[in-house]
């Protein structure tokens, strides 16, 4: 399945299942971000610009194709199997084994909708607008903007291959290939890789207090919330046909990288929040995201509909979320 920004909720359900999916969020708002002139800062980390001796663009080069390889072999949900055996249950005629029930959902605990290639694809087609541009693919020499954003391309890509195949790459790897977009990062004036909401935006003070609420949580807290998706669960299908009108809503009105934005910094304050990837495959990540999307398109959504997007966050908190 591809990733698409304007199904960003979905690539943070796998994200906030991943190790280094915090990671991935950084990278990607900071691709969604760029501009020329933070193209051209990346460009500069690239293996082909580096001043770095010990950075040999051959065997960077190398370490990039070997990263993909081991990436592709990660778990997909579409490859998950046993799940007849398990939907039999343990009483089942055959025997189904409460071991088979257990390995099936550490399978979708871990598993996941994407692929590291179908992220890299909105790295660099979605997020930061790099047109046909691939790893392999030469740009026009003549265009020194172009040059530089195809070399953030790759430096961009790097990075968030590293992060999202955590689990299915070597540490050292790992490391070759953050280092130029951690660099770029380092060097930079403040600010000009901003990890937070837009202020300028309806909706800026508001996700900002969602996402600090978020990274506030103790244990208390974050058993509220899996209490508050336990008491919403039996309206699944209001919630998944609200979701659906949401993400179109921002299609529509133009807000999907504001909304994909929004729903990344998401990850990473589930992931300081202290939630785990159990929480995120069980349904807590699927109520934050809902609320963050509920918050992005609030005046373009009716108030029974942000009712349901928002429900979790009024049952944990006893607020509601827009007079934050």
């Amino acid at each position: 399945m591809p990733y698409t920004l304007t199904s960003a909720a979905t690539l943070g359900y796998d994200l906030v299942r991943l190790p280094g999916g915090r990671q991935v969020a950084g990278v990607l708002v900071s691709a969604l971000r760029s501009g020329p002139a933070e193209w051209a800062l990346l460009a500069a980390h690239h293996p082909l610009r580096t001043s770095d001796p010990a950075a040999d663009p051959f065997l960077a080069a190398e370490d990039s194709a070997r990263a993909r390889e081991l990436a592709e072999t990660a778990p997909r949900l579409s490859q998950t199997t046993g799940a007849p055996a398990a939907a039999d249950g343990p009483g089942a005629a055959g025997g189904g084994a409460p071991t088979s029930v257990a390995a099936l959902a550490e399978q979708l605990r871990t598993s996941m909708v994407g692929s590291a290639s179908a992220l890299e694809r909105l790295v660099r087609h979605e997020a930061l607008d790099a047109g046909a541009t691939e790893p392999s693919a030469l740009p026009d020499l003549d265009d020194p903007a172009r040059v530089d954003r195809a070399l953030a391309a790759d430096v961009l890509a790097d990075a968030a291959v590293a992060a999202y195949a955590a689990r299915q790459l070597p540490r050292a790897l790992r490391r070759r290939l953050a280092e130029p977009y951690e660099r770029a990062v380092a060097g930079s004036v403040p600010g000009t890789f901003d990890l937070a909401p837009d202020p300028r935006t309806p909706w800026g003070t508001p996700l900002r207090s969602l996402l600090a609420a978020l990274r506030d949580l103790d244990a208390p807290g974050r058993e509220r919330w899996r209490r508050a998706v336990d008491a919403t669960r039996a309206d699944r299908r209001p919630w998944a046909a609200t979701m659906h009108d949401a993400c179109w809503a921002a299609h529509a009105s133009g807000r999907v990288p504001a909304a994909a934005a929004a729903q990344l910094l998401a990850v990473q304050a589930f992931a300081d929040a202290g939630f785990d990837a159990g929480d995120g495959a069980t349904g807590v990540w699927n109520a934050v995201s809902g609320c963050v999307q509920g918050l992005v398109v609030a005046d373009l959504l009716g108030e029974d509909a942000l009712a349901v997007l928002t429900e979790p966050w009024a049952l944990a908190t006893g607020e509601g979320l827009l007079a934050s």
